[in-house]
């Protein structure tokens, strides 16, 4: 008879009877005593043999009593039966496990390190600690490299557990070293169908990963997946880890979905899906190589058209996306669909949607792993549509989005798309490409450092148009504080009710470059300095059309024209003035480069200097007052 290496001390009450029981002993029962037996001092001996966990267990859970804690330290196989335990059991583990079978509880706790994929749990129980140590034998989780139905099989076991540990009270899943692949391929690019084929996080949990933990997509064809979603959750956590994509082994055959709808550009695939869900948290996270999105944030379904929600269902709310790494996906490391409020801080997003389309004789594009756009890395994508007197149909909406703090490399196509979106901050990160718009409005840029990571790269800020039924939607952007360096446009500006102050604009061949329509504008307090072989000041597009706009208190140093306005309000029929430049300072390095206005209409210069002088060319309405040149 083996016996414990420690005596084992009971405490019993007027209120319980303790019965602790081990299943190395041959008196299983152990009479409840009022005496205290206290631990000696003195160190006992170690036996290895006193404990081996491997062996069958010298007794059955069917006999015990209500209100009894059962010691696990040996095997314990139920050979398949339903136990329905008494009142109150509290099973407790010391190395031993319990399996193929069920435990039906009435009260009581259990061990996770105890809960394993051939043991069921019903009844009234919880376990006794809430955070769970996911063992990936416990759950036959096959690691490495394997095939299509073994690695299915991961995905159902670990969603078992998740789902088992989530009903008995357990809020952290921790998962340490793993390594495995998870079949969550879904023909069919919609959310619920993706998520029932995904690793699906409940509310109020937190799926706890190790620098050790790596989930990957088992590759596939199909033109969709969602490794792991929140789907309508509240207050999920997902931290730490590594989660990677196929983008490298995905089979780009083309085809159609289960639903006839032609899915060739297989751009559906995500890391994480944020669907409909309120205050999610993704901390710390490695994610890398979607062949769609690294994140993806959406509503649970679409909006009406007049972009409120369907009844009964939710946008998301309340994200946060926090301290990740993202590179590499396919069409964008990030991208916000539908969502109220989020931070993404404190990030590094690199390397999105790197690599050249192709195209076959007839000019089809062929996809393969190259990035497929818009191959940004973040993209603010709310989809809607304008109809012809200028309304909108919002089937999506994104309103109050913060990214600061994150730094952007060697994305594709640009770093972050102000696509569609209300009540952007976008501060104190770092880029090598650029921040671009197409229909949005309430947005400020400041703070930012830009550094061409190629003096080919177009621009650091553009700011355009966009126009229906005479209705512009760019409005009220606040750029301030940035400093952009090395592109051959600091800033384009287009729209209405824009501030553009106090940025540095060093070393591009234009500073400012003025868009095809703007309105009701201050720009202010910037400094241009470029010693490029050719340089310029402020620029318009040709033929570009502003009005009310106010450019004051700049400093410009540059090599060409500081000032080259060319076919500006060329095409204007008002003959009062749309443009005034007040106390500004303009420097050429030659003086072979005055301030240049040809072909332009109803514009004031004054109270400026200038260490070169004004050349005005088949203009009307140009008023020069109080100017001075410098030597």
């Amino acid at each position: 008879m083996r016996t414990p290496t420690k005596p084992t001390i009971l405490i019993v009450t007027l209120f319980l009877f303790l019965f602790s029981w081990s299943c190395n002993k041959e008196e299983l029962f152990i009479e409840p005593s009022e005496e205290v037996v206290e631990e000696t001092d003195e160190e006992l001996p170690e036996d290895p043999s006193a404990v081996d966990p491997s062996l069958p267990c010298e007794f059955s859970l069917n006999s015990i009593d209500s209100n009894s804690s059962v010691v696990i330290n040996c095997s314990l196989d139920l050979g398949g039966e339903v136990v329905n335990l008494p009142d109150n059991i509290n099973i407790l583990y010391e190395g031993g496990e319990i399996k193929n079978g069920t435990l039906v509880f009435s009260g009581g706790t259990i061990a996770g390190d105890l809960l394993n994929i051939s043991l069921e749990i019903s009844g009234n129980v919880s376990l006794r600690n809430t955070t769970f140590g996911f063992d990936p034998k416990k759950w036959d989780i096959v690691e490495g490299k394997t095939t299509k139905e073994i690695s299915l099989q991961n995905r159902k076991n670990i969603n078992k557990a998740i789902e088992l540990v989530n009903g008995i009270g357990a809020n952290v899943f921790e998962l340490n070293k793993i390594d495995a692949y998870f079949n969550v391929e879904a023909n069919k690019a919609n959310r619920k169908y993706s998520w029932d084929r995904s690793i699906r996080i409940p509310s109020n949990f937190h799926f706890k990963m190790s620098d050790e933990t790596y989930l990957r997509v088992q590759p596939t064809h199909f033109p969709a997946y969602a490794l792991i979603t929140t789907m309508v959750t509240d207050d999920a956590l997902i931290s730490g880890g590594n989660l990677i994509g196929d983008r490298w082994e995905h089979d780009y055959t083309p085809i159609n979905d289960i639903a006839g709808v032609n899915r060739d550009e297989h751009g559906y695939g995500h890391l994480i899906w944020v669907i409909g869900s309120h205050n999610t948290v993704l901390d710390g996270i490695t994610i890398k190589d979607a062949i769609g999105e690294g994140i993806q944030v959406h509503s649970e379904t679409i909006r009406d058209p007049d972009g409120s929600l369907k009844p009964g269902t939710r946008t998301s709310e309340n994200i946060l996306i926090k301290n990740c790494f993202i590179s590499e996906c396919r069409r964008n490391n990030i991208a916000i669909i539908d969502a109220k409020g989020v931070i993404i801080e404190n990030c590094e997003i690199n390397d999105t949607g790197k690599g050249e389309q192709a195209y076959d004789t007839n000019g089809n594009k062929i996809f393969s792993s190259s990035g497929t756009a818009p191959r940004y890395g973040i993209d603010l994508e709310a989809l809607r549509y304008v109809n012809d007197d200028g309304t909108i149909n919002e089937i999506n909406k994104i309103d109050d989005v913060i990214i600061r703090n994150c730094s952007f490399k060697g994305n594709a196509a640009g770093d972050i798309d102000i696509y569609t979106v209300t009540n952007v901050l976008i501060e104190n990160n770092y880029f090598d490409k650029w921040v671009a718009n197409f229909a949005a409005n309430d947005a400020i840029i400041r703070n930012n450092t830009f550094e061409a990571r190629s003096p080919d790269i177009s621009f650091a800020i553009n700011i355009q148009s966009f126009i229906r039924n005479n209705i512009e939607f760019n409005y009220n952007y606040t750029i301030t504080g940035n400093t952009i360096k090395g592109y051959r446009d600091g800033i384009k500006l287009s729209g209405y009710n824009q501030i553009v102050k106090n940025n540095i604009i060093e070393d591009c061949v234009t500073g400012l470059q003025l868009g095809m329509s703007l309105s009701d504008s201050e720009i202010s307090g910037n400094k241009y300095i470029s010693t490029l072989d050719v340089s310029y000041g402020i620029n318009p597009m040709p033929n570009a059309s502003i009005n009310n706009v106010t450019i004051s208190n700049e400093y410009i140093e540059v090599t060409n024209r500081p000032l080259n306005l060319r076919s500006l309000n060329s095409g204007s029929t008002l003959t009062t003035n749309q443009l005034t430049i007040d106390n500004c300072e303009f420097k050429t390095s030659s003086k072979n480069f005055p301030l240049y206005i040809n072909n332009s209409k109803n514009i004031t210069v004054k109270n400026s200097t200038s260490n070169t002088d004004f050349e005005v060319i088949d203009s009307q309405n140009i008023n020069l007052t109080n100017n001075s040149v410098t030597q």
